[in-house]
Order: structure tokens, then sequence, then C-alpha cells
């Protein structure tokens, strides 16, 4: 017999579950929980823009439409009533059908946004999160009962207890998992199977609500199922199957598009990258919502012109780097003309030719114009303006470089193998020491670095990017990195001692230090011996707390030249060399000794004992408090040269980095004089360059260029001239202390030759292009020797403009004195 004949109008109607489906419905949920997890992981933390908005309804549509509404009409198709009679299933109407969609979004909208919710109070915080899981949890209820409100052959009576444990189900579990997701959010950015996991709970509090709500109800029979009615109940268990199949693709995609990404990451660990690192007050570095550091690539490799040439700190394009990060004024405008020229250099090198001359300057030719390091500089200011834009900040607050260089790529065969070899933090980074562990590193790291504030830090959040410990994604990024996790520790502790460094350094009065030079190997300059913790700064010791007296300075005159023994017996006036010593005297030669035995304690004793006293003051400026800008250092010093073995592993203070370097670095301080030049010189080296990159293609006619000339004769070509020494506190791009270091730009004899062409627009567009600093003078005649097109152009004065020289720091003032007055001399044979 069939249903239709046994069952009556308003006749109780059994029902029981299928198991398959039941099973179904809840992998319908779990793709929507998964992927709004994995949305809600790598969207932005703050609702500060339409981004973040659509970021959040999206989040709330994958879960509310797939998660819950997809889930709710396959799990009410696994309720089968009588004897599975299709006329006798449950049918719905269209209008509560399509309230219940939007039902769920609205309401999980408003409780993801409480939980992006800005608050620095703990209280209003916790309070948001109570919110966010009470209004998931009633959004979950409401689209279950509204979606059964909606049944029109049945009318549903349910059994209280159950209603009232649906609801404790659906509002805990959505409060116990949500709750847990944004508290501990951070600690599972590389642990994808935590937030699996999660979305497993979440997927498991929906599917238990809907089933415990249909436990026991009672189904009383209104009315048979049309046609119509049967195809529109199949046609809602398609869409709630395809939308599930969808997010379950996605999920799939997602999945694989992470492990592309882990191994182009663990690629680019091979070349050269410029990446950030950046820490919010909480001390939490800046990651990406993949857990690892934001960065770009810069080039596969440094191109070296000899085999004993290293791209280390000694380098003059690190050197040169190094400044640009401290004064990024003096290159941002010139970036997009970068970009522009690179994108051309591109297309030449394919083509195999070299870029030509320009036609506006003789001092680039194509030699110079196909410099590699012309190159990689552009590229580095692109990488950073790059990682900029992507932070929606400034490049001058990008931040400045790390001192150090970090290769990458180094894991051996059995760390990537997943066994973990230990690796002695003594032989892995003793890196000052010049005792690195060679591991084969076949790439290297720059790192961007800086503070950051309570506000910039909601900007980077808002703009999808996430803070956590090191700890807690660490080795995700070592891997990624390709190095070993004690090395990531290390320099990650170094580069947010470093920025706390930049920013409270504070340093006034006269102190003691000792400037002590180490050889290095073939003939490549010297190194420097400096303060592990501060490489600014050489090893000291306080003397005073303000400048020196008169009478204070004539008494260290008298130790000038002395070895340290001879300094110490003088201040104690062993030899009772002055007669009677003034009270204040006595008391300045045992704050005098004082300062020399705790120097002796930082340096070691060989150096110690070797060194001499250089009466002569110098002037440094380690203060780096905006506050204390002007504050100079009185520095009294020892020099010393030691010998090139030296080693310095007994001295747990004290590094050695290379003294061009670290010259380089007294440069870089806030209000230098140096900026201005260095601006100056980027001008003039890539000026050119970029204006014919803009303008076109030079002439091929070479030989109508003329060249005007700092001279009397501006129209007369100047006469070869010998080349002389290039002084390397000239140019902004350094050189290093030996003649064995290969420049790396073809400077010009002549730097102030400017070529052009006879055309008068040309000649317009030349003078157009001089950049005049606040050191430039100016010096005009009166005498009229040009022609008449020349005074036409407002050109009637003749102008000689010699241009400013980079200031002697206290480092070139020691290394003079060290020089000259404390190296033996030249025996000539």
């Amino acid at each position: 017999m069939s249903a239709s004949h046994v069952y009556v109008l308003g006749e109780v109607v059994p029902s029981h579950f299928s198991p398959g489906i039941v099973a179904a419905s809840y992998f319908a949920s779990l793709c929507g929980c998964l992927l709004t997890i994995e949305l809600l992981h790598r969207r932005g933390t703050a609702l500060g823009n339409v981004r973040s908005w659509l970021e959040t309804l999206g989040c709330a549509t994958s879960m509310g439409l797939v998660g819950i509404w997809c889930m709710h009409f396959i799990g009410n198709r696994a309720i089968v009533l009588a004897n599975g009679d299709s006329s006798m299933q449950l049918v719905y109407n269209s209008g509560y059908t399509t309230l219940s969609v939007f039902l769920p979004i609205i309401g999980l909208t408003m409780a993801f946004s409480a939980a992006e919710y800005p608050s620095r109070s703990k209280i209003l915080h916790w309070c948001l999160l109570v919110c966010t899981g009470t209004f998931a949890g009633l959004s979950v209820v409401g689209m279950h009962y509204i979606g059964n409100f909606g049944v029109t052959n049945y009318r549903l009576q349910y059994v209280p207890r159950f209603l009232t444990a649906s609801i404790i189900i659906a509002v805990g579990d959505c409060l116990l998992v949500l709750v847990l997701f944004y508290t501990l959010r951070e600690r599972w950015i590389s642990s994808w199977w935590k937030r699996l996991l999660c979305a497993s709970l979440l997927a498991g509090g929906v599917s238990a609500m809907h089933f415990t709500a249909s436990t026991k109800c009672i189904y009383r029979f209104r009315g048979y199922n049309g046609d119509s009615a049967i195809q529109s109940r199949n046609t809602q268990v398609a869409v709630a199957g395809a939308l599930s199949g969808l997010a379950g693709f996605i999920v799939v995609g997602v999945l694989f598009f992470t492990r592309h990404r882990s191994r182009l990451l663990k690629i680019r660990s091979q070349k050269v990258m410029l990446a950030c690192a950046m820490f919010d007050p909480d001390g939490k570095i800046l990651v990406t919502t993949e857990g690892v550091l934001p960065a770009r690539e810069i080039t596969d490799k440094y191109q070296h012109r000899t085999f004993s040439e290293d791209f280390d700190t000694a380098h003059p394009v690190f050197q040169w780097i190094f400044r640009v990060t401290r004064s990024w004024s003096s290159v941002s405008e010139q970036i997009p003309h970068m970009k522009s020229h690179l994108a051309a250099h591109s297309i030449e090198s394919d083509d195999d030719s070299k870029p030509a001359s320009s036609a506006s300057s003789a001092q680039y030719d194509p030699e110079t114009y196909s410099d590699y390091s012309i190159v990689f500089r552009e590229r580095f200011c692109c990488a950073a303006a790059s990682l900029a834009a992507a932070m929606h900040l400034p490049t001058d607050r990008i931040g400045v470089l790390y001192d150090k260089i970090v290769d990458t790529g180094t894991l051996r065969a059995d760390d990537k193998l997943g066994r973990r070899v230990v690796v002695p933090m003594t032989e892995a980074l003793d890196v000052e020491s010049g005792k690195t562990l060679k591991l084969f590193g076949r790439g290297q790291l720059l790192f961007l670095t800086k503070q950051l504030s309570s506000d910039d830090a909601d900007k980077l959040l808002n703009a999808g990017f996430r803070f956590a410990s090191v700890q807690q994604v660490g080795r995700h990024i070592a891997e990624t990195m390709q190095i070993p996790l004690p090395t990531l520790e290390y320099h990650t502790a170094c580069l947010r001692q470093y920025t706390h460094k930049l920013a409270e350094t504070e340093k006034f009065g006269t102190w003691l230090s000792f400037f002590g030079l180490i050889p290095r190997p073939n003939s490549k300059g010297f190194d420097v011996g400096v303060k592990k913790d501060d490489q600014d700064q050489l090893p000291d010791a306080q003397l005073l707390s303000t400048e020196p007296e008169q009478w204070q300075a004539e008494f260290l005159q008298r130790m000038d030249g002395l070895r340290t023994r001879s300094a110490m017996t003088f201040l104690e006036d062993r030899n009772n060399t002055d007669v009677q010593r003034e009270p204040r005297q006595q008391h300045f030669a045992s704050i005098m000794l004082h300062a020399m035995m705790s120097l002796s304690q930082q340096v070691p004793a060989d150096w110690f004992r070797e060194a001499r006293f250089l009466a002569r003051p110098v002037f440094a400026h380690y203060t780096q408090n905006a506050r204390s800008r002007g504050t100079v250092t009185w520095l009294y010093s020892f020099c010393v040269i030691t010998d090139m073995h030296t080693s310095l592993e007994t001295c747990n203070g004290v590094a050695r980095i290379p003294l061009t370097f670290f010259s380089a670095r007294q440069r870089c301080y806030k209000g230098s004089p140096d900026h201005a030049i260095l601006a100056r010189d980027i001008h003039q080296e890539f000026g050119p360059l970029l204006a014919r990159r803009i303008g076109g293609k030079p002439p091929k006619d070479r030989s109508r260029r003329v060249s005007l000339h700092r001279t009397k004769t501006p129209k007369k070509f100047p006469k070869p001239s010998t080349p002389r020494k290039a002084d390397s506190r000239s140019s902004s791009l350094g050189h290093s202390d030996s003649t064995s270091v290969h420049e790396l730009v073809d400077f010009p004899s002549k730097m102030g030759d400017v070529t052009t062409q006879e055309e008068r627009g040309s000649e317009l567009e030349s003078w157009g292009g001089i950049l005049v600093n606040s050191e430039t003078v100016v010096k005009s005649s009166s005498n009229s020797d040009y022609s008449n097109d020349t005074r036409r152009l407002g050109l009637g004065t003749k102008v000689d403009v010699s241009t400013a020289r980079q200031e002697d720091t206290f480092v070139d003032e020691l290394m003079d004195a060290t020089r000259t007055r404390f190296m033996p001399p030249k025996i000539s044979y």
C-alpha cells in the first residue's frame, strides 16, 4: 500500500536518518568552515577600508552560505519520512529559503566585524570576542529554524530539551572555536593542521546543532508533494552540493598554491633577496599570512668581477646602499626612472647590446653603462620601493639596512630530509670573529629593519600582515630561507637590538676609546675592532660627562704617543715627573687611570699592551636620538695595528668589521651634511643615465657633441690629463683601503665634464640637470666671452662651480694618525 493511502492530514509521520547523507552534510559544512578559517587567516585585522569590509563579507558568505546553509539542506535530505516516498519528503517555501541564505551572512558579518574591531582595552577585546561567538552561534540557530519554518508539507514540533541543547551547542561551539582562533591566530600562522582542527570543530558544532534539533522532532502531515515541489527540492540539494564542491575545490587550490609558494620561497633562498624585519611595540616581528617575512628579489646572484671578490659588508656597493637607506630622500625621486631604465636594460640585454652613452653627460661611456653595480643598486632601490608599496608606506619609511648579510640556502642534506643537525652556536654564529660556518650558501639576504609605533603596526595589520613571535614562526621562516633555526634566532635577536640602538642611543661627554686595526688577508685593507652590541662605536670608557677643560686637554697632551704602560706610569706619577701635581690633576689622573683599566678589560691584552695614546681629540656623532641630534661625543684614543691572525674569542664584547664600512657608518647620523653630498653624487651618477632612458636613443652622429667645462673658455675641448688617485672620501661610493680591491664604477678623470648637443634644446636640458646643494660654491664673472646665442639663453656670465667634498670622519682622522705616527717607517735597501 502506498504512503498516500496510509497517512492522513495531521497525522504524525515517522522519520529516521540516512547515515551516508549525514556524513555528506558534515563534509559540506567542513568545506565551508575550512574556507572561512583560511580567509580569516589571510585577511586584514582592522576595519579601515573597503577591502577589509569586502574580506569580512567574503568570510561571512563562505561560512553562512556553505558552512551553514548548504549543510542544512543536505542534512535535511538525510531525514527520511514514511517509506522514503518522494511525495512525502520535506519541501520548502522559496521565500523562507531565500531569507535563510541572507540571515546567517548578516549575522556572521556582525560577528566577524566585532572580532576585528581595533581595541587596546583587554576588557573590551574579550567582550567583543564573546559577542563574536554569540552572534555566530545565533546565526547558525536562526538559519536552521528559519529554514525549517519554510517547510510547506509538514508542521514541525520540537522537543524543548533538544531545542535548548541545540542552541547551547551552536553558541558554545562557535564561542569556543572563534575565541580560540582569534586568540591563537598568530601562533597558527605556519600550522595548517591547527587551522584544519579548528574548522573541523566548527563544522562539528554546526552539524551537531542541526541533528540535535532534529532528534525526536514530530512531523505532522499537511499534504502531498507535486512534481514541481519535488523538482524544487532536488534543485536545492543540487545547488547546495555544487556550492560545497566549489568550496572544497577552492580549499584544495589554496593547499596546492601554498605548497607551490613554499617551493618558490625555498628557490628564492638561493638568490639575493631583500626582506623586511619590522617589530611592533611588543617585540613581535612582521610576517605575511603565509608566516614568512615580506621579501622581494633583487637578483639571482651578484656578479663578481674576480674570484677573490665577495659581496659582503666590505663591498663598496653594500656600503652605498647602507648609506642610501639612511637617506632615502636622496634616491626616492629617481626610483621611477630606475624602473624604466631596468626595463630598457632588460630588453637590451636580450639583444646582447650595451647601453649607449647619455646625450647629456660625458661621464658615462658604454662600459660605464653596462657596469653591473649600477644595475644592482637600481634593483635594490626598486625592490625596496616594491616592499614599501605592498605595505602602503612611503619609501622613506620602509626602514634602514641591517649591518650584516645573511647567507641563505645553507641547510645540509640531513636538514632537508628532516633530520635536524644541532649546530653549535659558537661555530655558526660567531660571525664577528671571522669564523663563519661554511655551509655553501647559495643565496644572500639583506634586511631592512624598523621599530614600529602602535599606529604603524595597526596600519600594517589593516594591510593584511601579521605580527608573531619568533618562537611561533621561526621554524617555518628558517625552512623557507634554508638556514639553521639557531642562525635565524640569532639574527632576529640582533635585528631587534639593532633597531633599539638606533632609536635610543645617547652619548654625551668625553670618552676614552680604543682604535685597533686588524690587517685583512690578501692586502684587502683593514678591519677595526668595535663593540659587538653596537658596531657603530669603538670600545670605550667614559672620562668626563662634559667637554674637557683647557687644563685637562693640556694634561692629556703630555701623554701623546705613550704606550699604555708608560701612560699608566705617568698617571700614577711613579717617576715623580711632576714635583707637585695639583689636586685636580691628581683627581683627573685617577679618572683617566680608571678608564684605562676599564678599557683593558674590553680588548685583548696584546692589543692594549702595544697601543699608543693619541692626545688629539676627535669628534663622533654617536647620538641617534632626534632630540639630541646636534650632540657631539669627544674621543681620546689609544691606537694600535695588531697582528693579522689575531683572535677575539677571549673578548666577548669586541667584534671586527671592515674599516671602510665602519667609516661609512659614521656618515649616516641624522643631520649629517654627507646626506646632501650623497644626493648630489646620486644625481651626477644616475641622472644623465636615467634622463637618457626617458628622452630616447642618442643620435648616431657623436661628432656633433661638444663639452662644457669649468674653464675660462667653455667652448674649447680640454687637454687630456693624467688620472689622479681617487680620494675615497670624495665620493659616496667608497673604496677599499687597498688597491687590490677592484673598483666597481668606472669614474672618469674629470667628474665635472658635461657633454651636450650643439642644438639649443639640448643645451637647455643639460643646464636644467645641474643639482646644486647647500655646500656648492658659485663664482661668477661679468667678463663676456660668450656667443650671442648663449646670451639669449640667459648664460651671459661665466660660472665656476666647485662642489662640496665629504667631510673626514673621526675614523679617517684616527686612521691617518695611526698610519703616520704609529706605523714603523719603511726601510729602503
